[in-house]
Order: C-alpha cells, then sequence, then structure tokens
C-alpha cells in the first residue's frame, strides 16, 4: 500500500499555490511547493493545473441526441421518413445542389453498368 505524506497533499498544495498566484510559470511553483516539503517537479504541476482546469465546471462535450422520431444527420436535420426532408439532407451531405447532381450522375452511370 502506499504510504501517505506526512505533510499532506501535493495536488492539493499545488492547487493552492495556482491559486495564490495563477501567473506563475510551472517551475516557480514547483519551488514554492518544495519549500512546503513536497518533493514535486513542474510537469507534474503541470498535470495537476491541466486537470484542475478541466474539472472546474466549464463547458463541456456537447452530447448529441437521437431522436425517437428520426435518426441524425449531419447539420442536425432529422429525417423522418419524408422524401422531400431526405433530398434536402442529401443535398446538405453533398455540400451544395450541384455536388448532389453530380453524385446522382455517377449513381446513374453505374446502374446502367450494372
Amino acid at each position: 500500500m502506499a504510504k501517505k505524506s506526512a505533510t499532506g497533499n501535493k495536488s492539493q498544495a499545488i492547487r493552492e499555490a495556482l491559486q495564490a498566484s495563477p501567473d506563475a510559470s510551472p517551475k516557480e511553483i514547483a519551488e514554492k511547493v518544495n519549500e512546503q516539503g513536497f518533493k514535486v517537479t513542474p510537469a507534474y504541476v503541470s498535470i495537476v493545473k491541466y486537470n484542475h482546469s478541466k474539472s472546474s465546471g466549464g463547458p463541456g462535450r456537447k452530447v448529441r441526441v437521437k431522436r425517437a422520431g428520426g435518426q441524425r444527420v449531419a447539420g442536425g436535420m432529422s429525417v423522418s421518413g419524408s422524401p422531400l426532408e431526405a433530398a434536402v439532407a442529401f443535398i446538405t451531405a453533398c455540400g451544395g445542389l450541384e455536388q448532389a447532381k453530380a453524385v446522382l450522375a455517377q449513381v446513374e452511370a453505374i446502374r446502367a453498368v450494372v
């Protein structure tokens, strides 16, 4: 089992030092924390600083929800079965009307061969 530090928690000491001087470099923070009796490196300070910034409750990753009425497609449209909606989704996925026409022409050429 890992030994518990007699002087406290390294990460907490780093977070407190970062709070006291947020503009300090990791090297400066490591020196301050080392003076308190901990043995930390600037790299470890950077890791704690990064992890703390990620858990600060900022905006997280957006999750797309699949709707019951249809399937989600690029651009946030919901295709529920209407041919018009499917056509619009196809044109959007192709990048425009001209590109969609070119894709359909290629499909027709393949269909003629098969």
